[in-house]
């Protein structure tokens, strides 16, 4: 947990030269160089003779050299912050400040955080990280007795802040005091004894961000106007054994910045606070500085841990795509690789002939989709039904027809029909027998029926029976048939009509 570390720090504060600009005016960033209210005027176009078209090509030729010259030329490999970088963004003057202070054995210049090299009596100053902070690292890193000063503005240190409960705030629109009534360099004055301000009188910042957080001692604050609230710049913490020091501005500590006195004497203190020992014991280790896309390795106390360094690379490139989209190298992939597969596609497509589709309205509709008999007829002789269906059909089929031919109102017992056609003479002695044979197994099929609702396994019913079947049928019924006079019926008691 982060708690207030103020208290046991705290000394007096010693006063410096209020800040004055520089003798040339010069301003600090985004100003122009020109001294304020010159004016120069623009001397007259001088007449120069017509360029012919065959020198052309040495003005071609001086353009294309001005073009590729070198970057270093142009200063373009310069970068924000960097720890090497003598111009006027660059941070070489911190890293000299903190070996004088220090000693250079003490202090380490790095672009890569090893937790596992970190020792308790060490200091961690961060610069602007371009690359989210493992916080779990850094707070057992600080539990421990290890001190962290993050100096970020719109960088990637937000995850640190946020895990410890503070958020940024804008600064001041207005600022009771700032460097050529700029309120974008604002001055910000020592909020309260802190160590680390104890020579400062007044810093100038460069697009501050503000801190907030009730319950942190302030160290650096910017006075409004105009009835604004004042804005917090930097606030302290402890964190177990170790402190947490957060200064929403970077820019404070660059090279054109520290030729301020109050600027050179906040960041003395930061190195010094670093350091510095503590309630619980000296410390005096050595401070690690980093700034922009330094890389996090290893894991505080020597326990390594390589899914855990999987995450936090992954974790850091989500949060790099949700605040600044897919890096290049990604981007260019995914596009290449959505082209290739698009041009897969449609080429598979493009060659393959395609069978016409008939529209549904002129299809022909299928029998079994049909009503009246053929649409019967189609789903009794469908393959995926059972043949036991046709088999009842058939029976059906015999039984009405035999019934129509004793000229019966109802069909009667299969005992009593064969009485009737044998008085009556339709069927002879074989045919009776075959008749006896196929209702039999008509009837043993039905049964079979019933049997199969209640739970019970039947036994399949095979095509060529079916067709066995039908045509003995067929056959009952035309010697049936032959039987009966011509133009006459059997009465019921078999006497002809």
């Amino acid at each position: 947990m982060l708690a207030h570390a103020g208290g046991a720090e705290s000394s007096s504060v010693a006063s410096s030269p209020a800040l004055e600009p520089p003798r040339d005016a010069r301003c600090l960033v985004g100003d122009a160089v020109q001294r304020p209210g010159v004016r120069t005027a623009r001397p007259a176009p001088t007449p120069r003779p017509s360029v012919g078209w065959r020198p052309r090509w040495r003005i071609v030729l001086a353009c294309l050299s001005i073009l590729l010259l070198p970057k270093a030329v142009w200063g373009g490999d310069a970068v924000p912050f960097d720890l090497a970088g003598s111009d006027w963004e660059g941070a070489a003057e911190l890293v000299r400040l903190a070996s004088i202070e220090l000693g250079a054995a003490r202090v380490v210049a790095t672009t890569r955080v090893d937790f596992a090299e970190l020792k308790p009596e060490d200091g961690l100053l961060l610069l602007y990280p371009e690359r989210s902070l493992d916080v779990d690292e850094l707070a057992k890193f600080m539990r421990a007795g290890g001190r962290v000063i993050l100096l970020d503005d719109f960088g990637r240190g937000e995850s640190l802040l946020v895990n410890f409960g503070m958020k940024r705030l804008p600064s001041p629109r207005h600022p009771a005091e700032s460097l050529r009534h700029n309120p974008q360099l604002a001055l910000a004055e020592p909020a309260s004894a802190h160590p680390v301000v104890a020579d400062v009188n007044r810093v100038v910042t460069n697009h501050p961000t503000g801190l907030g957080h009730p319950d942190l001692s302030p160290v650096l604050k910017i006075r409004a106007s105009g009835g604004e609230p004042d804005v917090t710049v930097a606030v302290a913490g402890a964190v177990g054994q170790g402190r947490l020091l957060a200064v929403g501005d970077p820019s404070i500590v660059m090279n054109s910045m520290l030729r301020y006195s109050g600027n050179k004497a906040f960041a003395r203190g930061l190195v010094r606070y670093s350091v510095d020992s503590d309630a619980w014991g000296k410390r005096g280790g050595r401070l690690y500085v980093a700034s922009g896309s330094f890389e996090q390795k290893g894991s505080y106390g020597g326990e390594h841990n390589a899914l855990s360094e999987w995450f936090r690379d992954v974790k850091d490139l989500l949060d790099q795509i949700r605040k600044e989209g897919l890096p290049s190298i990604l981007a260019w992939t995914a596009s290449i690789a959505l082209g290739l597969a698009l041009v897969v596609w449609v080429g598979s497509r493009a060659g393959r002939l395609h069978k016409p589709i008939v529209p549904r309205f002129v299809r022909r509709i299928p029998a079994v989709a049909q009503g009246g008999v053929a649409g019967h007829a189609a789903v009794i002789g469908a393959p995926q039904t059972t043949r036991i269906l046709a088999i009842l059909e058939l029976k059906s089929a015999l039984e009405e027809q035999l019934t129509t031919l004793l000229g019966l109102p109802k069909v009667p017992g299969q005992q009593e029909l064969l009485s009737r056609i044998s008085a009556a003479g339709l069927l002879d002695a074989e045919g009776l027998h075959t008749l006896r044979r196929v209702l039999l197994r008509m009837s043993n099929v039905e049964n079979m029926v019933v049997f199969q609702r209640s739970g019970g396994t039947v036994q399949s019913v095979r095509d060529n029976e079916v067709v066995s079947i039908a045509r003995t049928v067929k056959q009952l019924l035309d010697a049936a048939q032959a039987g009966v006079p011509h133009g006459s019926s059997v009465h019921a008691e078999g006497a002809p009509s």
